[in-house]
């Protein structure tokens, strides 16, 4: 077992998400988007419609994660399924009316508290931070890589066999 030390990068990145999240859920009080659902609906109202397996690809989420907080659109009234025009087999999945008009009235509230964020930062800053968030996503990339074969590392596999079929 390794030695206890200093918080590895990983805790920086785990606080500075808790620090994000308060972020979105203060932006976005009052208007009855939780912030764990926020991204779902700015990628499937500004890049969709989605299929789930593309939607979880782009996220970076397993399939079924994508699936679940999806559902709870839905539940909303603010999503919808269709027909899939290249594939009988699968469904696209966009944002109703509502969830539109809801989307419409949060993006511009949380986007002035991220730009107001990333100006007390400035570009250079931006600019460091882009690459080294980049650089560390790779390398976690390749450490789950080097594991692959590790028999305790089944988290990996389990995320990357969850975007099976739709």
């Amino acid at each position: 077992m390794p030695e206890t030390g200093p918080p590895t990068i990983l805790f920086d990145v785990f606080w500075t998400q808790q620090k994000r999240k308060l972020l979105i859920e203060t932006a976005l009080a009052g208007l009855g988007l939780p912030a764990e659902d926020y991204p779902i609906y700015v990628l499937i109202g500004a890049e969709g419609p989605w299929t789930p397996t593309g939607l979880a690809e782009r996220l970076m989420m397993p399939l079924s994660t994508v699936i679940f907080r999806y559902k709870r659109l839905e539940a909303r009234g603010h999503a919808e399924r269709v027909p899939n025009p290249n594939d009988g087999r699968s469904f696209l999945m966009q944002l109703t009316s509502e969830g539109k008009r809801l989307l419409g009235r949060a993006r511009p509230v949380f986007r002035a508290y991220a730009e107001a964020v990333e100006a007390r930062l400035g570009p250079e800053q931006l600019d460091v931070l882009k690459s080294g968030l980049a650089a560390l996503r790779q390398a976690v990339d390749d450490e789950l890589a080097a594991r692959e074969g590790d028999a305790t590392d089944g988290a990996a596999r389990r995320q990357r066999t969850s975007r099976g079929a739709e």
